[in-house]
């Protein structure tokens, strides 16, 4: 089966395997295209939590806001578009940019794929159930070229079968769509270049074209594209939002207008959706960074009640996990709406079918958090828009929206960092993972992204400027897009060393904190220390791959060589080298650096130190690898007895103490299909687990050099880092890959069974 082939094997993590933990991405919204949420879990999940569905790149993800608990879907082979639950709860339907709709189970282990097919020659951007989840409504775009493609079908949800002709609309384009709940059906779908909204019945169903009265009223936006159309639970209302700022009331049965509100918000209106509980009343998201709560008023008008800013949220807290902030109810129209303060989707999180208290409005912004709204306290709502005191943000989830290229862990302070290739780095919270006495793990925790230095409300408030001096010695300025990016490339590797301060110098038995050097393809090297990057960036002589770390000093490789760094300065000169490297490590004790290299030697450099200037002096190379393969990782035994090298497929192990000789040696450890990017020695220093782009994770013993254990489809893309946690009861491996994804393994029963 090839990398990018799926099955029902390789769709979700294997149930035989001891995930008891998982991390999911983040949403990663395209700007100007509405993101789709889903809040309604169906009638079978009733009773299992607020879960949110939502699409983030090439996978599904399902979030239960309560536990914490998550499912990554992963059964499609390009970027997600949409995925939504049955109304039964039984199935979700996901669709994706190549126009492929799947159908697969949610009610079982397996997740298996009931329906897999083309129904669009373009992406699709919106899908729909009816109420008997027997047919799926898909919208999106067709081909400009084919006269018989199509931008709008219906279909039955299990053969893939049209069920009539839908309206099209204009360049074969459509942005929404929505099925009435209730019978007799009805569908509504938005256009993306005609600001239509195209009125159909059925089944079997057809367009309704206009007729006295101008009924149904298709025309009511004037301008760009009709972003979000959705009906409310009852069927006797739908609404409509587009570029215009414009929302729209209908009669659900008919089309025809009962109310239009104008500049509802400041910007282009991206999604809405209808309270699950009350057919009157709408939440709306907009690119001016806030989200509208609307209801009827007596008058039988709506009206907006409530308001919450989440860019204004995201620029004075940071965007906080754990925050409670409010957003104030009124935007500074000076002031510019940052890129990643663009609320993108928005929807109601709800666990049943009846019941006010489980409703949950939620918002997601350009830059992936998910912001989950305090929940609209009905004695205030005549106060609520106009003192704003119930416009909060509870909280707010972070994490990753790109691949994971590395992570480090503080085991003292139970702190965990992960960085992707956007240039985002995030801390973690382990301390509910880390418990010593009974066999428990908890969730892991975001804390918050890193920030750039001064990040909070006095500095938002602050002018932020770099003049070319600054800019010339590497100092940054705050991050105002609110991307939370450190780095203006891909974070290539992250680090933690002991330091005394960021500029001073400090011996062993002085230690008193740590600090996080990161490093980028935008050339240079960060230091961190407690969630806060120093303004200062070092810039490096050549892009780095990697970096690795000893006690104090920091070696970092590059394309070229190494440069060493030590108490967050550099101690050498750029060390070219007369091969090229591929993978690095350091003793414990900072006395020797080995550098794997794709002439298939490990090289091994002595450091030596003349007024506090290292240079390096190449003492010994081990040759026990198949010739051609490169050297991609590197790992030293805790207690500096064994060294681990990996390659392409094998893995050999040296004994440090007997003048290097292999004990495994080349054609012994070689079940990985694919390169081996990482490397960890458990804290007894008994297994080795690795992790390769195969998808996989592996886990030997030096006791039973035979035997294994094997973790398929472990990580979409391959696996990018792993680390065994050192104050968690029993084995237990922390795992991040190219799918944005972070793993938390439990594999005591395994290993115990397998090794003894």
């Amino acid at each position: 089966m090839s990398h990018l082939s799926v099955d029902a094997s390789n769709s979700c993590i294997p149930p035989n395997c001891n995930l008891v933990g998982q991390i999911p991405p983040l949403p990663k919204p395209e700007r100007g295209v509405p993101l789709i949420l889903d809040g309604n879990s169906g009638r079978r999940n009733a009773g299992a939590g607020p879960i949110l569905l939502y699409p983030s790149r090439q996978f599904v993800i399902a979030r239960n806001l309560e536990t914490g608990k998550s499912f990554v879907y992963r059964g499609h082979t390009a970027n997600v578009t949409v995925a939504k639950f049955s109304p039964s709860g039984a199935y979700v339907a996901s669709a994706d940019v190549r126009g492929k709709l799947r159908v697969w189970s949610w009610d079982q282990q397996e997740h298996l794929c009931k329906l897999d097919i083309v129904a669009l020659s373009g992406p699709i951007r919106d899908l729909s159930w009816d109420l008997d989840s027997q047919r799926i409504v898909v919208v999106g775009e067709g081909s400009p070229s084919d006269p018989s493609s199509l931008c709008a079908r219906v279909l039955q949800w299990d053969t893939g079968v049209k069920l009539g002709d839908l309206g099209q609309h204009a360049r074969k384009k459509a942005s929404s769509c929505t099925f009435r709940p209730c019978r007799p059906m009805r569908i509504v779908t938005g256009g993306s270049e005609d600001f239509k909204c195209s009125f159909n019945k059925g089944p079997p169903f057809q367009k309704v074209w206009e007729g006295k009265g101008g009924i149904p009223h298709e025309n009511v936006h004037r301008r760009g594209s009709v972003h979000c159309v959705r009906y409310n639970r009852d069927g006797t209302m739908v609404a409509s939002v587009g570029t215009d700022r414009t929302v729209a009331f209908y009669n659900g049965l008919t089309l025809e207008l009962l109310q239009k509100m104008e500049h509802v918000h400041d910007a282009s209106i991206y999604s809405c959706a209808f309270h699950p509980h009350h057919a009157s009343q709408l939440l709306t998201c907009s690119a001016d960074g806030t989200v509208k709560w609307m209801e009827e008023t007596k008058e039988g008008l709506q009206q907006v009640t409530h308001s919450w800013n989440i860019a204004e949220y995201l620029r004075t807290s940071g965007g906080s996990s754990g925050s409670g902030s409010s957003g104030s109810s009124s935007n500074n129209l000076d002031q510019k709406v940052p890129l990643g303060g663009m609320v993108m989707g928005c929807t109601f999180v709800h666990e049943s079918q009846s019941g006010d208290m489980s409703t949950i409005p939620v918002a997601v912004a350009l830059n992936g958090k998910i912001c989950v709204l305090s929940k609209r306290s009905s004695s205030s709502s005549s106060s609520s828009s106009s003192s704003g005191k119930d416009d909060c943000v509870s909280y707010s989830l972070t994490g990753h929206q790109a691949p994971i290229s590395a992570l480090a862990i503080h085991h003292q302070e139970n702190k965990m960092y992960t960085c992707d290739s956007d240039g985002v780095i995030v801390q973690w919270d382990l301390s509910n993972v880390m418990t010593d006495g009974e066999k428990k793990h908890g969730l892991i925790l975001a804390v918050d992204n890193v920030q750039h230095g001064s990040v909070g409300a006095a500095a938002a408030a602050t002018t932020n400027t770099t003049t070319e001096e600054e800019e010339a010695e590497g100092k940054g300025s705050l991050d105002e897009t609110l991307m939370n990016k450190i780095h203006a490339g891909a974070v290539a590797g992250m680090a933690l060393v002991g330091s005394c301060s960021f500029t001073g110098n400090c011996h062993l038995d002085e230690l008193d904190s740590t600090m996080l050097l990161s490093v980028g393809w935008d050339d240079y090297v960060r230091t961190t220390v407690d969630r806060t990057t120093n303004t200062l960036k070092l810039k490096l002589a050549a892009q780095p791959n990697a970096i690795a770390k000893g006690s104090h000093l920091a070696v970092i490789l590059t394309v070229q060589g190494l440069q060493l760094m030590r108490h967050g300065k550099f101690v050498s000169d750029h060390i070219l080298l007369p091969f090229e490297a591929s993978s690095v490590c350091v003793s414990a004790d900072d006395s020797t650096i080995y550098v794997g290299g794709c002439d298939s030697h490990v090289h091994i450099y002595k450091i030596l130190e003349v007024d506090n200037f290292l240079t390096l002096e190449e003492i010994h190379q081990l040759s026990h690898h198949t010739n051609g393969q490169p050297i991609y990782s590197l790992a030293i035994s805790h207690n500096g007895t064994k060294l681990a090298s990996a390659g392409v497929r094998e893995i050999c192990v040296w004994d440090m103490e007997s003048n290097y000789e292999p004990i495994i040696g080349k054609s012994r450890w070689c079940f990985h299909q694919q390169r081996i990017n990482a490397l960890a020695w458990s804290q007894d220093d008994r297994i080795l687990a690795s992790g390769g782009n195969d998808d996989s994770i592996y886990f030997w013993s030096l006791c039973k050099k035979t035997t294994r254990v094997h973790y398929p489809h472990a990580h979409r893309g391959g696996v990018t880092a792993i680390e065994f946690l050192k104050n968690a009861h029993g084995t237990v491996l922390v795992s991040v890959g190219n799918d944005a994804c972070i793993n938390l393994w439990d594999v005591t029963d395994d290993v115990m069974q397998k090794f003894g």
